[in-house]
């Protein structure tokens, strides 16, 4: 559980100040874990129409073949 930078007290994670003495609460990630200034990571992944349209053609594939293999096997 989070503790309060001021007072020390324990904190609940929905908290945006310590109830006891009235500080912000700041939910700073750790330098350890944090990523560097202009680290190169994954790229953004943005949803476009044409990748929705895709996933959706796949589907309605596979539910096509599924239905034909169970009225082949009957």
């Amino acid at each position: 559980m989070a503790r309060c930078s001021s007072c020390s007290a324990e904190l609940q994670p929905a908290w945006k100040y310590c109830i006891y003495c009235g500080e912000r609460v700041t939910s700073e990630i750790p330098a350890a874990i944090r990523p560097a200034d202009g680290a190169a990571g994954a790229p953004a992944r943005h949803v476009t129409a044409l990748g929705l349209f895709a996933v959706g053609l796949g589907a309605l594939l596979v539910v096509i073949g599924v239905v034909s293999v169970l009225l082949l096997a009957f």
